[in-house]
């Protein structure tokens, strides 16, 4: 009985240790390399990507997703989130990446903050992708489009000529993208789970 605290000590550490490489295991990178598996998921990850760089945001942890909801959107809870939502899926301007891309933004960082479930987040993104489609020939167009926005809600020239170090990392990243995930995914690809063609939601 002599020896309890050492074997106490060695269990919490294999534990520790354990619980460490379950989280690695389970972690941002693992959980999107696993909803890439999804074709329609990956195409909506080939979206937000251009302005996540390299995470899904409704993988964020809750505290973080709730301060970035509430700190650019304004939004505190789940009817903050229905109205953004309405809001952008409502805009009907030429531009319609804009709109749309950031709410796929959103709608993720919403599943993040526990507003609604993250199963529910993927379904309701589905139609505003299909309009995506609708809109733009290719990924880059699409792409170009949200950046023009965002850079006239900037102020900042549309040529790109003026770009700064908010912008510069999503024009790299467009092209990265380009490079990699876009020319393995066609955007005109079937928006459903599993790769299932049937048109109906």
């Amino acid at each position: 009985m002599e020896h309890w605290p050492l074997i106490l000590g060695v269990g919490l550490t294999a534990a520790t240790g354990l619980w460490v490489l379950v989280r690695r295991r389970s972690g941002p990178d693992s959980r999107l390399a696993q909803d890439a598996a999804d074709p329609y998921r990956r195409w909506v990850q080939n979206v937000f990507l251009l302005v996540t760089i390299d995470r899904d945001y409704g993988h964020l942890p809750g505290a973080e997703a709730r301060r970035v909801l509430a700190h650019w959107w304004e939004v505190y809870g789940p009817l903050e989130l229905r109205r953004t939502q309405q809001e952008l899926s409502a805009a009907r301007s030429p531009e319609h990446a804009w709109p749309l891309v950031r709410f796929i933004l959103v709608s993720r960082l919403g599943a993040a903050a526990g507003m609604i479930d993250d199963d529910t987040s993927w379904d309701e993104i589905r139609p505003v992708a299909r309009r995506l489609q609708g809109a733009y020939p290719g990924w880059r167009a699409m792409a170009q489009a949200y950046l023009q926005a965002r850079r006239q809600w900037l102020s900042l020239a549309v040529d790109g000529s003026e770009d700064d170090e908010g912008m510069l990392p999503l024009v790299d990243n467009l092209a990265h993208l380009d490079d990699t995930r876009w020319s393995a995914l066609d955007f005109h690809s079937p928006l459903h789970p599993g790769g299932d063609t049937d048109q109906d939601d």
